[in-house]
C-alpha cells in the first residue's frame, strides 16, 4: 500500500467524521430554534385570546359578537402560518374565532395553565403546532400555527449537509494527494541519504524512519480532531431565550419614519424585558404620539401581551391614543411607563432617568433622531427601549 493510499485512508474518515457532526449539530441548533419560535408563536395566540376572554363575564358570547370577532380575525391574520384559533369547553359547545374551518382535536383537557400540548398533521398531512390556555371561565383556548416552513427548512438542511459532506471528502482527498506528494518527495530524498550512507540492502532504517514520520502525521491530524470536538462541545445550546429574542426582532422590530417633517427613531435594545412594547403614531395636527411599557407574567405571556397591546393601540386613530393605551393597559396588562402626544422634539427611554435623558438631548441639539437614538443606546444601554424626535 502506498503512502498516497494510507494519508488517504486516514484523512477521508476523520474528515467525513466532523463534517457529519457539524451538519447534525447544524441540523439540530437550526430546526430547535425555528421549532421554539412557532411554539412561541402559537402560545402568544392561545394566551392573548385567553387572557382577553378571561376579562370577559361570558366569553362565548362577548368575543362572539360580531365586532369583537372581526377585530380578534384582523389580528389573527398577522399572525404568519395561524390556521386554527378557537375557543372551547370540553364536551361543550366551540367558539370558532377565524373565517376557516376550525380543526376540532379530540382529547384535549382543560389546562391549568398555558402550553404547547403536541405537534399534530391536517388533512393534507402538513405538520401543525398546537397551543392551549385557561380563559379562566372553565373553557380553553386552542391555537394552530402551520409548521410546513420548519419542514421546508429541515430539508434545505438535510441537502445542505450532503453537500458539506461530499465536500469534505472531496477536500479531504485533495489535501491527501497533496501531503502525499509531499511526504513521497521526503521520503526520496531519504532514501537516496539511507542509499548513499549505509546501504542500498539496508531497507530497516527507511522502515522505521517511515513508522516514525507517518505517526508524526497521525499525531497533528488526531490533534486537530480533538481540538475541533472540544470546539463543538462548548457550543452553546437556544432556548426559550432565543426563540423570545427572535420573536420579539421579528414583531417588535425597531422602527425609523418620518411624517410631516418630523423624524421618529425608535430602538428596542438587547437587553429588553420580554414584555417590552412601543407603539407610535403620527398625529393630525402634527409630531408623534407615543407610549412605551412593559407587559408582566412570565416572559412567553408578557411577550404575547405586549404583541396584543401593540396591535390594539397601533390600529386605532392617533386621536383615540390615549383611550387605547387605557384599554390595553387593563386588557394586556401593559404599564406605560411613557406617554407623549404631539411629540416634535424629545428624546424618551423606557428605564432611565428621564432628566439624564433629557440633559442629553438638549446638550446635542443639531443630531438627527436616528443619531440620537443611537447615542442613548449606547449610554443607556440597560433601559430596554429608547426614542427619539426631532424635526428634520
Amino acid at each position: 500500500m502506498s503512502v498516497r493510499t494510507v494519508i488517504i485512508l486516514l484523512a477521508l474518515p476523520l474528515f467525513l467524521f466532523l463534517a457529519g457532526i457539524n451538519s447534525l449539530l447544524l441540523y439540530r441548533q437550526e430546526t430547535y430554534h425555528m421549532e421554539a419560535g412557532l411554539r412561541g408563536e402559537a402560545l402568544a395566540a392561545a394566551v392573548t385570546v385567553a387572557e382577553f376572554a378571561r376579562q370577559a363575564d361570558d366569553p362565548f358570547a362577548e368575543l362572539g359578537e360580531a365586532g369583537r370577532r372581526a377585530a380578534l380575525r384582523d389580528a389573527a391574520h398577522k399572525i404568519p402560518g395561524l390556521v386554527s384559533l378557537y375557543l372551547s369547553r370540553p364536551g361543550g359547545p366551540l367558539l370558532n374565532l377565524l373565517d376557516t374551518p376550525a380543526i376540532t382535536r379530540k382529547g384535549l383537557i382543560l389546562p391549568a395553565k398555558a402550553h404547547v400540548v403536541r405537534d399534530w398533521v391536517d388533512a393534507e398531512g402538513d405538520p401543525l403546532v398546537t397551543a392551549i390556555a385557561p380563559d379562566g371561565h372553565g373553557a380553553m383556548v386552542v391555537a394552530e400555527i402551520s409548521a410546513e416552513p420548519l419542514a421546508r427548512r429541515a430539508f434545505h438542511l438535510k441537502r445542505l449537509s450532503v453537500a458539506l459532506i461530499a465536500g469534505s471528502a472531496a477536500l479531504a482527498v485533495l489535501l491527501g494527494l497533496i501531503v502525499a506528494r509531499r511526504v513521497g518527495r521526503a521520503f526520496s530524498r531519504i532514501r537516496a541519504i539511507i542509499e548513499t550512507r549505509v546501504g542500498a540492502d539496508d531497507d530497516r532504517a527507511l522502515g522505521i524512519r517511515e513508522v516514525r514520520d507517518l505517526a508524526d502525521a497521525i499525531g497533528l491530524l488526531d490533534t486537530s480532531v480533538a481540538s475541533e470536538l472540544e470546539r463543538l462541545e462548548r457550543r452553546p445550546g437556544g432556548g426559550l431565550a432565543e426563540g423570545i429574542v427572535a420573536l420579539r426582532e421579528r414583531h417588535l422590530p425597531a422602527i425609523e419614519r418620518t411624517e410631516g417633517r418630523i423624524a421618529l427613531s425608535i430602538r428596542p435594545l438587547p437587553d429588553a424585558p420580554a414584555g417590552a412594547v412601543h407603539v407610535a403614531l403620527p398625529c393630525p395636527d402634527g409630531g408623534w404620539a407615543i407610549a412605551l411599557g412593559v407587559a408582566g407574567g412570565d416572559p412567553a405571556e408578557a411577550l404575547a401581551a405586549a404583541i396584543a397591546a401593540r396591535d390594539h393601540v397601533a390600529d386605532g386613530p392617533a386621536s383615540a391614543f390615549r383611550d387605547r393605551l387605557e384599554l390595553a393597559a387593563q386588557a394586556f396588562g401593559v404599564g406605560w411607563r411613557v406617554v407623549a402626544t404631539g411629540a416634535t422634539d424629545g428624546a424618551f427611554a423606557l428605564a432611565a432617568d428621564p432628566a439624564a435623558i433629557d440633559a442629553y438631548h438638549r446638550l446635542n441639539p443639531g443630531l438627527s433622531a436616528e443619531a440620537l437614538a443611537a447615542d442613548l443606546a449606547i449610554l443607556f444601554a440597560e433601559s430596554g427601549i429608547v426614542a427619539a424626535v426631532r424635526p428634520v
